[in-house]
């Protein structure tokens, strides 16, 4: 009686993987063969690190990295062409580097209360982030914002869409004194000039004083502003004097590591 058991299980089995052939492999498992076993998992590489296997690229990408959330480290000006540099000795700007999610607001227009309309919140949308280095108080703090649309080459509409951003950029700093009342804005850029740099002082809600050095670049298919700030309070003026380069280096201090990092870039800054 066993043996007909046997017999007629091992018939049905047969019969089985006639039907179901990809289900009877040979199974060196020990588990149950009828089964497709999951691929074994695979360490992920941390963001931003080449993976197991990948020659490293030492940071030297042209593109954003591959999580679309960060910039390349060499994107960021170095520190010795901040204004105020020669007191502070700042951090690097990539070391403190952190991502932006959903539409930008730069520094100069949260100081104007000027953040970008819902028409305009595509503009500022992007591959960006922040990096802030500093002691804050009434001692210089200094933030670069960048903001990546992509390869100009590719479509004109990238170029379009960062001309479009700088320009409202601007344009909310030009008008601080309309959104944040009792601000002055002098602006030391000349009309045409390959980048945008000002002076304002924003009066906060505390009674203290924000004095702001503004510089805005754009160049190929990025935005990116340099916001150098103090905080005063009762009329005082910040502890240590400003001190840095004209505002064409420090133009050309934001842009050169952007045009190296990214393609599309004229080349005139």
């Amino acid at each position: 009686m066993r043996s007909s058991t046997r017999l007629v299980t091992a018939t049905t089995a047969a019969l089985l993987c006639v039907g179901a052939l990809s289900a009877c492999g040979p199974d060196n498992s020990g588990q149950d063969g009828g089964k497709t076993a999951a691929p074994a998992p695979t360490s992920a590489a941390p963001t931003g690190a080449a993976p197991t296997g990948a020659p490293a690229t030492g940071g030297s990408t042209s593109k954003p990295d591959a999580d679309g959330k960060t910039l390349p480290a060499k994107a960021w000006m170095d520190n010795k062409s901040i204004p105020m540099d020669e007191t502070y000795h700042y951090a690097p700007l990539a070391a403190n580097a952190k991502p932006v999610t959903g539409a930008v607001t730069f520094k100069g227009m949260e100081l104007c209360h000027a953040a970008p309309t819902k028409d305009q919140e595509g503009q500022f949308t992007g591959t960006a982030a922040k990096a802030s280095v500093g002691f804050g108080g009434d001692r210089w703090t200094a933030q670069q914002t960048l903001l990546v649309h992509g390869d100009p080459t590719h479509s004109s509409g990238t170029k379009q869409l960062t001309n479009l951003a700088e320009g409202n950029l601007t344009d909310a700093l030009k008008a601080c004194a309309k959104t944040a009342p009792g601000a002055t804005v002098k602006v030391n850029s000349a009309d045409g000039a390959p980048y945008f740099a000002a002076v304002l002082t924003v009066p906060q809600q505390d009674g203290s004083t924000t004095t702001l050095h503004e510089y805005v670049t754009t160049d190929g298919g990025w935005v990116s502003e340099l916001s150098v700030w103090a905080v005063t309070k009762g009329g005082a003026q910040p502890k240590d004097a400003w001190k840095g380069p004209e505002d064409k280096y420090v133009a050309t201090g934001m842009s050169a590591p952007l045009c190296e990092a990214f393609p599309g870039c004229d080349g005139h800054q």
